[in-house]
């Protein structure tokens, strides 16, 4: 076969990628097909942060069982695939080919080999870095299968003449690789929120914290952080892990599902005491992200714990409850004491436009009093108090 004659178009397409929606995934699209490979992969890892940042896959699946395979090999296999850490290993800049460092016993043996790859037709890998120094790994991999063999030394020449290409706009779009939650959210105002507030990748590892989650750590065990990892007792951090794989998988492939997904997440802990925590996960993910396929989003938690600070907020219910501005400004005054006639007077509304606020943030919340209602809110703190 003579790959030459793809070159040009191969080369346009790599030109496109970062003014294209999934110019890499395009560009992988027509590569895969051109090398009769199994499967192409372009990951990016932020050493700084010790976390996967991108990862955008092309194999022989459909978009969407395509997908499935890389939240589940990143999310359950990555840090346990022999190859992976040659390649993080690897002195010398250039190909690094599995099948000279790792024999078929030691692959077939491994269960990254027996859940992922045998099952997807892909046994040797070709791996060159596009990025790699102190701050950050991005490669490409070329995945082949047993009866497709290794990539020869022809092919790895032609490719050695795309990859001169592909370094460039790797760097071009550094940024993109770079794991950076300031690009979505500023962490100084995280910082200046008085809930505990916690950012974590889609791994569960933990990208920042503001003061008052350091506070609520350092004086409550219900919530760890265990080498930069977070740590809920089970059987909430196997469902949160299970979450964020949903969550990972429903954003590769654009599901409308998503944001309602986590929307509707809480965590619910027993406190040990009688009482209850809550944890609110927000997806953190802006135009950038939804635009850039393969970026993996940030989840914010924010953790309310029913010992500390009661006050109550329109933040925390909207956050806790979808309440609107309206509807939080009728339950805090409900929480004051206030009655329909009263509310409807300070708001300077009809005493039925009221009720019917009632009988929303009722609804919303999950109560039939009003009396349960403000136990309900009496629960829930504001932020933790450090006193």
């Amino acid at each position: 076969m003579t790959y030459r004659e793809y070159y040009d178009e191969l080369v346009e397409l790599i030109y496109k990628i970062p003014i294209q929606n999934d110019g890499w995934g395009i560009f992988l699209t027509k590569l895969n097909q051109v090398m009769d490979s199994s499967a192409i992969h372009v990951i990016g890892m932020d050493l700084k942060y010790n976390a996967f940042s991108y990862s955008r896959a092309i194999s022989l699946n459909t978009e969407e069982e395509s997908a499935s395979i890389e939240v589940n090999y990143i999310q359950n296999y990555i840090k346990n695939d022999p190859r992976w850490i040659d390649v993080l290993n690897m002195q010398n800049q250039g190909w690094y080919q599995c099948h000279h460092f790792i024999d078929d016993a030691t692959m077939e043996s491994s269960e990254v080999y027996q859940n992922i790859l045998e099952p997807n037709q892909i046994r040797y890998s070709a791996v060159h870095e596009l990025i790699q120094d102190d701050r950050l790994c991005v490669i490409i991999g070329i995945n082949t299968s047993k009866q497709r063999a290794p990539l020869n030394k022809d092919e790895l020449d032609f490719l050695d003449q795309l990859v001169v290409h592909l370094k460039r706009i790797a760097v071009i779009q550094r940024y993109i690789f770079e794991f950076s939650s300031k690009a979505i959210i500023g962490y100084s105002l995280i910082d200046k929120l008085s809930q505990p507030v916690i950012l974590i990748n889609l791994d569960c590892k933990v990208v920042h914290l503001n003061t008052s989650a350091k506070q609520l750590i350092q004086k409550s065990n219900i919530v760890n952080i265990s080498d930069d990892e977070l740590q809920l007792p089970e059987p909430f951090q196997k469902q949160l892990t299970l979450d964020l794989q949903k969550i990972e998988c429903l954003f590769k492939q654009k599901s409308d599902q998503l944001h309602e997904v986590v929307k509707d997440g809480c965590i619910k802990l027993d406190d040990g005491n009688g009482g209850k925590v809550y944890i609110f996960a927000t997806l953190l993910v802006s135009e950038h992200e939804l635009k850039t396929f393969g970026i993996r989003p940030t989840v914010m938690l924010t953790i309310y714990h029913p010992k500390y600070s009661p006050t109550i907020n329109s933040h925390l219910l909207h956050t806790a409850f979808n309440l609107t501005p309206a509807e939080s400004r009728v339950a805090i005054l409900l929480l004051e004491g206030l009655v329909a006639k009263e509310i409807s007077m300070k708001n300077n509304v009809s005493i039925d436009t009221v009720r019917k606020q009632i009988k929303e943030i009722l609804r919303k919340t999950e109560t039939n009093r009003q009396s349960d209602l403000v136990k309900l809110l009496l629960s829930i703190p504001k932020y933790f108090n450090d006193t």
